[in-house]
């Protein structure tokens, strides 16, 4: 084949140029993002039990619902909580690889089959059953700078106006209104005058529902009917009320004089909000959060560009004094993050041309390999986009390391052409068509080695498999193309540039020259030595061996190394039962000192509401701290694990705030924090309360533990209430009926729902709830009365009573337990596996017995990752060896190259270890990569030894000499072009560079040692295993013993002619 593209280079560079446009073609639509796909299906199901306490929803609605859903097909956890808000809110997980929309089917259908099973209120409210958006995009805050309009006008103005507008924007698939407040048709009920005149709250509901209603009146005139018809008429009737003054005007009763009451009589009436338990504010300011949610495939940054110009052309149409903020935007890291990756990527191809050039020392030569590098790279995006896989930092890692491995194999056929014009003084035409009859089959089983190694695991389930897939096609694809591009392009070039050139005899390049004619002779005669004494060589690999697997076992562990992603979250409590009026200033006076900080840029906060309980409480609130762009953080006091610091120990120096400051998720969707997530279960069913003992001498060992900086839990079972025990006894005794009972209470205390009104072209809800004055303290249960059968109205104090206890205020399930969910922070120094372990540990010794843990979210992934590491490792391995068994038909020879894998690995482990680093996803990706490279490697330089041992007759140990003396300037030019090539890889700096630094360090420390050493090792591998083969079944021919003197000078001058 190569014949015939040097005959018509033409021909090559047209396949070049045309698969470099497929690619730049490609690119352009390729999609942007942080991370792939790797994030686990989730099916949200949300249910409201207006007035029902947790217990009630938990006993009523929970257990109903997730007995059905469990076990549903696909499903790896479910996860729920019921609230005090009257929420019931489940997230069902599914396995990775799952079609959303199925498990969308699959758990409504399940729900389906429990709806008649739940409450009526339930019903009538709806179950909604949803596929969850992994993470916010972005948020924008629509605020009134002099304050002309409150949260309730903006929130509404931003469903009204804003929020559809938004999810007409391409890519968009939800938006989500965070401290929302819809408009409501409130009535504020006056029990006392209620009582007067004889009024009930279910009088009052009945009421609305009848005379606020949907008429459907018919037609006049219309067919068939007698006669000929002139007209047609439409009727049309008073329906639904539509503002607080038609709604004033519902007849409740009529009177025996002819009078009658009206709704206003014993209620006001107001146009409010549906709730009042939280909402939001920007810069010290009333606004509501719009959380912008990315639909799945598509392009992050292009997606928050549509949306920021979409907000442009909104904001001609605010009214006066209302402009809005992106007060959060996650394509911000991605954008810094791809840049940076990028930068590594351009300075790397530099540093690969330099290294390509010090080798070579000529333009022309040089020009060649560097040509091979953006063909095979551009040209790798066809098969990415036909895979779907996207842009983003994993993708663009694989293409980095793939720098080296794309200019290898143009090298190797360079160097062969160079070599063979100066030692046969043949032409460039002719010396490249015997160099390619020479390399090809090297070229193509190296090739193949290392589709081997990433065969196997690019397969893997779950998300490490997603993870290597995406490093596995870039780099696999590429060096399928270089290896193309050096069977096609580099002979014709080589055959068409190439010229006799003098080697230079003073200078820098002279200097280098001897230096690697220095290294050669070093090897050569190292190689003899070692050669002659296996023993020494067997303990140095014994040794090397111990020590890495020493490393194995003593270096700490992590998922993915955490990054400074630019903002943190801050979630805070005051003493169980605060009210909102407590509530508000302490979050003010909060985010007033943390917005002080240097390198904060500001401050978003939600007000009643807990992040981490994910749900509505009087008590809590919730801040995005959005931080400086990077370059304009040069400190090390404004990174962001140090503001998480110091706001961690604002927190911890008010003795009235509780809560925690931590970093988001380092992949977006895996939780709500950074940090290590673990659910304790009490699986015998007592009440959720009687957890809280064992609960608290859990995290007393956990924050005592030197692993764990902190550990915290949202559980409390202290939570002052109220508890109105009913006798019912008495109740029958009056005529009471425990439904009218209920109804009032629900009414008075609940916030019922009634039914709709239709304003602004939407639905609202319409909803009852005593005036604030009687609802304030218990002495108001003497002013709440219900009706007997006989008609008197009866104070409710005359047959219930209060009574406080203290008691949870929420009831978490984790696969149908009761549990409580611990949030853990390894500590500086320590790994999440190091802490892992250690909580695991203490589980057992700490909790008492009819208690169990179990990981979710981003820990869980990260044990099912660990788990399977070492076996996708030990594959990779096998799967080389295996098809280097079928390359050489020889179970020995492959052995002699896959023995220089723990070589790489040892480098790797090494160099990481020296940096402080840990063992994580992108560690274990450069381990399995150094499988292919090393062995690249070492089938340079077996394949010849093999060569000249059963071709040439050399002695064995001749042969492995003469094949390093060969190899060793090709494969010093190719490993070093690796090795320069990941150096911007360890030095990065700017956003992302914690991932980038993780996979340059293993990167560049395995292959370091794989040439350094490998080198060394390598051949006397060749001659033990040669020898042990060769013991077991004998040459044919004993010609290697008869060589002539002459032919053994010829050849170790080849390295000095080199």
């Amino acid at each position: 084949m190569a014949e015939f593209f040097i005959k018509r280079p033409k021909f090559a560079i047209v396949i070049s140029i045309v698969m470099t446009l497929a690619g730049l073609l490609s690119l352009a639509k390729m999609p942007i993002s942080q991370f792939p796909n790797v994030v686990p299906p989730s099916i949200e199901v949300f249910a409201v039990f207006p007035g029902a306490d947790h217990n009630t929803l938990r006993d009523t609605v929970a257990t109903t619902i997730e007995q059905e859903i469990n076990g549903v097909e696909g499903m790896i956890y479910l996860d729920s909580k019921s609230n005090n808000d009257n929420t019931y809110i489940a997230y069902v997980t599914f396995a990775i690889g799952t079609d959303p929309d199925k498990a969308q089917v699959l758990v409504q259908n399940r729900v389906n089959k429990a709806m008649a099973k739940l409450p009526e209120p339930v019903k009538q409210q709806g179950v909604t059953v949803e596929k969850v958006s992994n993470s916010i995009l972005m948020t924008v805050n629509p605020f009134s700078p002099n304050g002309t309009y409150d949260n309730l006008f903006l929130s509404n103005y931003a469903s009204l106006n804003m929020v559809d507008a938004l999810l007409r924007v391409k890519g968009v698939g939800k938006v989500q209104v965070i401290g929302e407040q819809k408009y409501s048709m409130r009535v504020w009920l006056n029990p006392e005058k209620m009582a007067a005149k004889g009024i009930t709250a279910n009088d009052i509901s009945a009421a609305i529902a009848a005379q606020n209603t949907t008429v459907a009146a018919g037609k006049l005139g219309e067919r068939p009917g007698a006669g000929q018809q002139v007209f047609q008429y439409t009727i049309q009737t008073q329906g639904r009320l539509v503002n607080a003054e038609q709604f004033e005007e519902v007849i409740l009763r009529a009177e025996p004089d002819g009078s009658f009451i009206y709704l206003k009589d014993v209620a006001r009436v107001e146009l409010g909000s549906e709730q009042y338990a939280a909402m939001s504010t920007f810069a010290g300011k009333e606004s509501p959060i719009l959380a912008i949610y990315q639909a799945p495939g598509a392009n992050a940054v292009q997606v928050a560009e549509d949306v920021r110009a979409a907000m442009e052309s909104l904001a001609d149409r605010f009214p006066t004094d209302m402009d809005y903020e992106v007060s959060f935007d996650s394509t911000t890291f991605i954008k810094l993050s791809m840049d940076e990756v990028f930068e590594t990527l351009y300075i790397a191809v530099c540093l690969v041309v330099v290294v390509t050039f010090l080798f070579l020392q000529s333009w022309r030569a040089t020009l060649i390999p560097t040509v091979a590098i953006p063909v095979s790279l551009v040209a790798t995006f066809v098969v990415m986009s036909a895979l779907g896989i996207d842009i983003n930092t994993i993708s663009m890692f694989g293409l980095i390391l793939a720098i080296g491995v794309v200019v290898d194999a143009a090298i190797v056929v360079l160097e062969n052409v160079e070599r063979i014009m100066e030692e046969e003084h043949l032409a460039a035409p002719e010396a490249t068509s015997k160099a390619m009859k020479e390399v090809t089959g090297p070229l193509i089983a190296s090739a193949l080695v290392l589709l081997a190694v990433f065969g196997p695991v690019s397969v893997a389930p779950g998300m490490v498999g997603q993870m290597y897939q995406q490093f596995g096609v870039t780099i696999s694809v590429s060096t399928a193309i270089s290896t193309i591009v050096a069977l096609t392009l580099t002979p014709a070039l080589c055959a068409a540039l190439m010229r006799h050139e003098e080697k230079p005899t003073r200078g820098v390049l002279a200097a280098f020259n001897r230096f690697v004619d220095w290294v050669t002779r070093g090897y050569v005669n190292s190689v003899g030595f070692l050669g002659k004494r296996l023993l020494i060589a067997g303990f140095l690999f014994a040794a090397m061996i111990g020590a890495t697997a020493m490393l194995g076992k003593t270096m700490s562990t992590d998922f993915i190394p955490a990054d400074d992603q630019g903002s943190f979250m801050v979630d805070v409590s005051l003493p169980e039962a605060a009210s909102m009026d407590r509530t508000d200033p302490m979050i003010d006076d909060m985010v007033a000192k943390v917005s002080e900080l240097p390198g904060v840029k500001h401050v978003v906060a939600a007000k009643g509401y807990s992040l981490l309980k994910g749900a509505a409480s009087s008590n809590a609130g919730m801040m995005i701290v959005v931080l400086d762009d990077w370059h304009e953080r040069n400190s090390p006091e404004e990174t962001e694990f140090a503001l998480v610091a110091k706001v961690q120990a604002m927190i911890d120096g008010d003795p009235n705030v509780a809560g925690m400051a931590f970093s988001m998720p380092p992949i977006p969707g895996l939780g709500n924090a950074g940090g290590l997530t673990l659910q304790v279960e009490e699986l015998n069913g007592r009440p959720i309360e009687e957890m809280a003992p064992a609960l608290e001498s859990y995290l007393a060992a956990l924050n005592e533990a030197e692993e764990i900086d902190f550990a915290f839990t949202t559980f409390s079972a202290n939570v002052p209430q109220l508890y109105l025990d009913i006798d019912r006894a008495k109740a029958m005794a009056l005529g009471v009926d425990l439904a009218e009972v209920n109804a009032t209470l629900g009414a008075m205390m609940g916030n019922a729902y009634v039914n709709d009104f239709t304003k602004f072209g939407k639905n609202y809800q319409v909803n009852l709830l005593a005036e604030q004055e009687y609802r304030n303290e218990e002495a108001d249960l003497s002013r709440v009365y219900v009706r007997s059968a006989s008609g008197e109205m009866i104070k409710l104090s005359s047959f219930a009573e209060y009574r406080p206890l203290v008691g949870a205020d929420s009831t978490a399930r984790y696969n149908l337990y009761n549990t409580a969910q611990v949030l853990a922070i390894p500590a500086a120094g320590f790994s999440s596996g190091d802490a892992i372990a250690k909580m695991e540990a203490l589980a057992k010794t700490a909790l008492p017995d009819g208690y169990a843990v179990e990981w979710t979210g981003m820990t869980y992934q990260e044990l099912e990752a660990g788990d399977s590491a070492p076996y996708l490792f030990a594959l990779a391995l096998l799967f080389t060896y295996l098809f280097l068994v079928a390359q050489y038909e020889s179970w020995m020879i492959p052995l002699a190259i896959v023995l220089c894998v723990p070589t790489g690995v040892f480098g790797a482990l090494a160099f990481v270890a020296s940096l402080g680093g840990t063992i994580n996803l992108y560690t274990q990706v450069a381990l399995i990569l150094m499988i292919g490279m090393a062995s690249r490697n070492a089938i340079l330089i077996v394949e010849f030894a093999k060569v000249l041992r059963e071709e040439r007759g050399l002695g064995i140990l001749e042969s492995a000499k003469e094949a390093i003396a060969l190899r060793i300037r090709a494969v010093m030019m190719t490993a070093f072009a690796f090795i320069l090539g990941v150096v911007p890889l360890v030095l990065a700096s700017n956003a992302g560079a914690a991932s980038l630094n993780a996979l340059g360090a293993a990167s560049f420390g395995g292959m370091l040692a794989a040439t350094i050493i490998g080198c060394l090792l390598v051949p006397i591998y060749f001659v033990a295993l040669q020898r042990l083969r060769e013991w077991r079944r004998p040459l044919a021919t004993k010609q290697v013993e008869q060589q002539s003197e002459s032919q053994l000078e010829q050849l170790e001058q080849a390295p000095q002619q080199a």
